[in-house]
């Protein structure tokens, strides 16, 4: 998907659910400065901008300067939810020796989009790749809470060992409303967070 021609205009189609910008106005500091860069919750109602790390502010609206609003824009009544899920990928292996290629290709198949991915062990608690991705999935279920959005692993113990560590981790996306997928085995299927089984 490509970038709008003008990313300011298509993020100021919304009002900012963060600092409350209504639409036609860049983002606001809590010191009552224009902000250098638009929230993320904002951007991300943008959906080909979901995947920026930032959408900065243009110079001509005056970062850092005294907010003022803009002229007022009929705001986008809550974004369209794309037809097709979000797909949010993690894939993990424990060693150096091992490969990622066959796990990438199934999320890709999968229409995974982003994909996180590591060599690293599940006894390792902090995985970098594996937080950014839920944080990722949470971010967009938070700015378009009507979107579905699927956290996709290639199997279970991609995420991690026991049964403890599963569960705490279906926990945790059942409680942002996101749903799992699990693409092969036994267990393949996407899981609701209402906890109803496989789809």
């Amino acid at each position: 998907m490509s970038e709008p021609a003008d990313p300011a205009a298509a993020v100021e189609a919304f009002d900012c659910p963060m600092c409350e910008a209504p639409a036609g106005s860049a983002c606001r500091t809590r010191g009552g400065k224009v902000a250098p860069k638009y929230h993320t919750p904002r951007f991300m109602l943008v959906p080909s901008l979901r995947a920026e790390l930032e959408v900065r502010t243009p110079a001509g609206h005056g970062p850092g300067r005294r907010w003022q609003a803009g002229p007022r824009v009929d705001a986008v009544v809550g974004p369209v939810a794309s037809v097709r899920p979000t797909r949010v990928g993690y894939a993990r292996c424990s060693t150096a020796r091992q490969e990622l290629d066959s796990q990438l290709d199934a999320l890709k198949g999968a229409e995974c989009d982003p994909v996180f991915s590591e060599k690293i062990s599940s006894r390792i608690k902090m995985r970098p790749e594996f937080a950014k991705a839920l944080a990722y999935a949470r971010t967009i279920k938070s700015a378009v809470p009507h979107q579905r959005v699927i956290f996709t692993v290639h199997e279970m113990k991609r995420l991690g060992r026991g049964a403890a560590e599963l569960l705490a981790i279906a926990e945790q996306l059942r409680h942002h409303d996101i749903e799992l997928e699990l693409l092969p085995g036994p267990l393949q299927g996407v899981y609701n967070p209402s906890g109803h089984g496989a789809a």
